[in-house]
């Protein structure tokens, strides 16, 4: 291609422009990275002295809001440097690209040029010799940027996670104690405490819903619903609505019979009005809680019901019909003789406990913020008993004796659906389209790491000691080291999650929507154990009971069993 002098000249001009700002970028991306090397936001003495000061003065709230502010500001001030320089490996490259295309246009149309004037031997050996310097020059300007460029990154955390405190992870108010589930009863949404850890060895890693393999039972479900099975000694109890019918099933856990039906609104003041929600939504979302005494079930339109084991009704309120575009999706908790309910509505988002033999309300917690639909989890930390909420835009831990506030910290926004992971120092909050964080618990608590390179919609994450893993509605299944939040592994399936991984047997347990389970090592390497399909589309989370695992499908009610 032919370009005029005058274009020429303005080619050369913006090739230098060019140089320079790479130039420039260069060294202010180092200067960057050694600025934040050595004064490090997040070991500033100010936030370290104040952290000190609350250590010895644990319930001064004002300190504790100091602490807090000023590890914001930090986080802050650590993520814009890290901005600067993610940014500028970007503008290195791009000014390098620019410099060498401009520095080869000029370089060809100068050839073609000189092709039309009358030999010169002295002019073109000079010529020679410039275009020569051109290549060097503008190699070694495209190596500085390439190398510049990923090298300052790779000093960096991986893209998408932020190492945000260098602290010890044992700090004050983190400590905690978590009881074991045990190898029968399996009383919560995800189970024990409501936090994806089931106890238990000697399930089975290979079965087949349509050819019958390792299928001990298979019953049709009389009402749909998305709500997961629940157990206690041989009985299990699922949810479902449809047709002006809200109701509770108790069935044999070890032959499938329908031992009886309880009604979601057979009882004064309840209601029948059916709110609209999602399409896969509808009534029978939130999963039942129970005890060794007492079963109890939320429905959509806001009926509570408790009934004994047997099927008779012990009580019955209504809460008022919760107003979500989603629909009401928050399973139940029990805890000390305490029905635990996360309401949330677009008038008002609560938390109450309830008597489990009267029904009374013992007490009543207005929370801040916008509702959500995830379900609340039980946890110790520090010795204290605490119920915690996933809310938008923060976590927040009560007393689940009294319903007092025990601790807030800012964690995600946007459609809030998955529940909290929880080990015994940290608690995991994630929203899709948002962020994956991790908290330290506490009055003085702080966020450790964050990470957005992966976000469940609908599945919840599942956390032990040393490992987190998470299943999104993409396909993905992640895990994370729990402590760090360094990316150990990643997988695609094919199909979505939405029910939620499950900890079990030193395994993670992975439904995805079309039915198949993945059942993997609980480890840092990622090893496929196997792929087992029930056949049926699939989105409730599974239950483990006596080497037995239970799983609904969108019409029927599975037991997998190898004996």
């Amino acid at each position: 291609m032919k370009f005029s002098e005058k274009e020429i000249r303005i080619f050369k001009g913006i090739s230098l422009i060019a140089a320079i700002f790479t130039v420039v970028i260069s060294l202010t991306m180092l200067f960057s990275l050694i600025q934040l090397k050595t004064i490090n936001p997040l070991d500033n003495p100010s936030v370290q002295s104040i952290k000190e000061q609350f250590d010895r003065d644990p319930e001064n709230r004002d300190k504790a809001e100091l602490v807090r502010a000023m590890d914001l500001m930090a986080r802050k001030a650590y993520f814009s440097s890290r901005w600067q320089v993610e940014t500028g490996s970007y503008l290195l490259l791009a000014g390098a690209l620019v410099f060498v295309v401009l520095q080869r246009l000029v370089a060809g149309s100068e050839k073609q040029t000189k092709s039309l004037l009358p030999d010169k031997p002295d002019i073109d050996s000079e010529r020679i010799r410039n275009n020569r310097y051109l290549i060097i020059s503008a190699g070694a300007l495209t190596l500085l940027a390439v190398v510049s460029s990923f090298v300052l990154r790779s000093e960096l955390p991986s893209p998408g996670r932020s190492q945000i405190q260098n602290e010890p992870i044992d700090t004050p108010g983190a400590t905690a104690g978590i009881n074991l589930p045990g190898d029968v009863n399996y009383p919560f949404f995800r189970g024990e405490g409501g936090r994806g850890n089931a106890g238990g060895s000697g399930f089975p890693t290979e079965w087949n819903g349509t050819e019958g393999k390792n299928i001990k039972w298979k019953i049709a479900i009389p009402k749909p619903g998305q709500s997961s099975p629940v157990i206690w000694g041989d009985k299990l109890f699922i949810t479902g609505a449809g047709e002006g019918v809200l109701a509770i099933f108790c069935i044999d856990k070890n032959s499938g019979e329908l031992l009886w039906t309880g009604s979601g609104k057979d009882f004064p003041g309840a209601s029948s009005e059916e709110p609209e929600s999602d399409a896969e939504a509808g009534m029978a979302v939130p999963t039942a809680a129970l005890n060794n005494d007492i079963v109890c079930a939320m429905f959509g339109n806001g009926n509570l019901v408790c009934y004994d084991h047997d099927g008779n009704l012990k009580w019955g309120k209504h809460l008022g019909v919760p107003q979500s575009s989603y629909g009401y999706s928050a399973s139940l908790l029990i805890y000390n003789n305490l029905v635990l309910v996360q309401y949330d509505s677009q008038e008002k988002i609560l938390l109450s406990g309830f008597d489990p033999e009267s029904g009374e309300q013992k007490w009543e917690t207005i929370r801040s913020g916008r509702p959500v639909n995830s379900s609340p989890v039980l946890a110790i930390f520090d010795g204290q008993p605490q119920i915690i909420v996933n809310g938008n835009p923060n976590v927040t831990s009560y007393n689940p004796i009294n319903g007092k506030e025990l601790w807030t910290l800012p964690g995600v926004s946007g459609d809030v659906a998955a529940s909290l992971a929880v080990n015994s120092t940290m608690v995991y909050a994630v929203s899709d389209y948002y962020k994956l964080i991790a908290l330290k618990p506490g009055k003085a608590g702080s966020a450790a790491w964050e990470d957005n390179s992966y976000t469940p919609d609908v599945s919840s994450p599942v956390a032990n000691d040393q490992f987190l893993f998470l299943a999104t509605g993409n396909g993905d299944a992640v895990c994370y080291n729990a402590q760090a939040g360094d990316t150990l592994w990643t997988h695609y399936f094919e199909n979505p999650f939405y029910a939620s991984p499950i900890i079990c047997d030193d395994k993670v347990w992975l439904l995805d929507r079309s039915g198949n389970m993945y059942i993997t090592d609980a480890d840092s390497k990622f090893i496929l154990i196997s792929t087992s399909p029930l056949g049926e589309h699939t989105d409730a989370t599974p239950a483990f009971s006596d080497k037995k695992i239970y799983i609904r499908g969108r019409a029927n009610l599975y037991c997998i069993s190898s004996d």
